[in-house]
């Protein structure tokens, strides 16, 4: 077996069989004759009757089987997928499928992930445009999915696997690191919303590895920081759009030098009443959703709306965009990640996004309280010291231990419980696998770090 990177990257090529991956999913198109039998046989009469019984329930979504047989994953995604002769849509029935397969491994808590190298065999797609949209895809969901992907090549296919490997080569060095090898400047909160996912960032709108960045046509500077970053082609293309449809609620761009595939730029006013401030602030989020909805996204940025130079209630405002993104995504059962981008500068608004993000029966952060204290001593060390000294630790322990310190905190009391080799304290380290050596197994075999 050939692999392409090097072990602690997230996103690998490799030569070899899917049979034999030991992964916690395999991902089968069921549209290859071939590789379907394949995994079929290698699978056994399980695996098979137990296809067989999903298609029948459900021939269009991903059908998930438990392997067994010769198969070394944990679990089988079989799913539905035509090639297209239009480039255009051949590329999004691509990403969708990529995203959706990801998306749903996430929410059942895989951690790894193989596919196939989907339509390059007997389907006779541009290799080049094949692997330029997987690895473009799984890249963009590795900034809000912690999963890592390999694919896999069939031996003697060589050409696909040297295109593969090229361009997870022009992926950045400091990009394929894994998450937890980098140090974070500032704290990120996320929420999942059934699933979908909601993220608060501090950050740049314009850098944005997303489907869709949303601007707000009536903000000039909002408008002129995004046309200037995304280039001439994207300032034409909105001069022209605006020219036909002065009057329109959306103009649409291409993405021009921007990391995402289009640029929505929506019309919102603020208003002195705020009960209509409120109802057109979910006005312009039901707008981004149907628009989102029609090109297929899942993935958007959106900055502060009347967070800036309209002079709104910052916290009408952002609690009227947070609840009805919310709303969004539960009642329409949406897989989409809404990432809002926060100006570095605005504290307060971030730490308005976080409060209102958290204040959800889902959310993951299980102590708003002490989150909100965490953010005010960050910002006072920052101030205080001058240079950013935050460190990603780990913190291994019992269940009971976990539940305690979620509750209530680090707890002085207990230090010395599992050693005191530098003295009475509370022991972290930046290595979870050193930290795993403290946890304990409970009932069901799951462990506890807190992070």
């Amino acid at each position: 077996m050939e692999a392409s990177t090097s072990s602690n990257r997230p996103i690998h090529v490799r030569k070899g069989d899917l049979t034999k991956e030991q992964t916690d999913v395999i991902v089968v198109c069921s549209s290859s004759i071939g590789l379907l039998a394949s995994v079929l046989q290698a699978g056994g009469d399980t695996v098979m009757s137990s296809y067989n019984i999903e298609l029948r329930k459900n021939s269009t979504q991903i059908i998930a089987v438990a392997a067994s047989g010769q198969l070394l994953a944990k679990a089988i995604y079989f799913v539905s997928w035509e090639p297209n002769s239009d480039e255009i849509l051949l590329c999004k029935s691509l990403e969708k499928l990529v995203s959706d397969v990801i998306k749903k491994a996430t929410n059942e808590k895989y951690k790894s992930i193989a596919f196939p190298a989907i339509g390059c065999g007997q389907f006779g797609c541009s290799i080049n445009l094949v692997t330029k949209t997987l690895i473009g895809k799984v890249h963009q969901l590795r900034t809000f999915h912690s999963m890592t992907v390999s694919f896999i090549i069939q031996p003697d296919r060589t050409d696909i696997y040297d295109e593969f490997q090229k361009q997870i080569d022009l992926l950045e060095p400091f990009e394929q690191l894994e998450p937890l090898e980098r140090t974070p400047e500032i704290p990120t909160v996320s929420v999942p919303i059934k699933n979908g996912m909601i993220i608060v960032e501090k950050g740049n709108i314009t850098t944005q590895k997303v489907d869709a960045i949303i601007g707000n046509s009536s903000s000039i500077a909002l408008q002129d920081t995004i046309i200037k970053a995304a280039g001439d082609e994207v300032e034409t293309a909105y001069e022209i759009e605006y020219r036909c449809n002065p009057n329109s609620i959306l103009i649409s761009t291409p993405p021009g030098k921007l990391p995402c595939q289009r640029i929505f730029f929506l019309r919102w006013e603020p208003d002195a009443d705020d009960s209509i401030l409120r109802q057109s602030i979910i006005d312009f989020i039901w707008n981004i959703i149907q628009n989102v909805i029609s090109c297929n996204y899942t993935s958007i940025a959106c900055p502060a709306i009347g967070c800036g130079g309209y002079g709104c209630s910052v916290d009408i405002v952002v609690k009227t965009i947070v609840q009805e993104i919310k709303n969004q995504l539960k009642t329409r059962n949406l897989a989409l990640t809404v990432k809002f981008v926060i100006r570095p500068e605005q504290q307060n608004i971030y730490d308005e996004f976080c409060k209102q993000v958290l204040a959800s029966e889902e959310e993951r952060i299980q102590n708003e309280r002490w989150l909100l204290q965490y953010l005010a001593h960050s910002r006072d060390f920052k101030k205080r010291l001058t240079i950013d000294t935050e460190k990603r630790l780990y913190h291994g322990c019992p269940k009971k231990a976990a539940e305690l310190i979620i509750e209530d905190c680090f707890n002085r009391s207990f230090a010395g419980v599992n050693g005191t080799a530098y003295g009475v304290g509370v022991y972290f380290s930046s290595n979870p696998v050193y930290s795993h050596r403290y946890t304990q197994p409970s009932a069901n075999g799951e462990r506890c770090i807190v992070q």
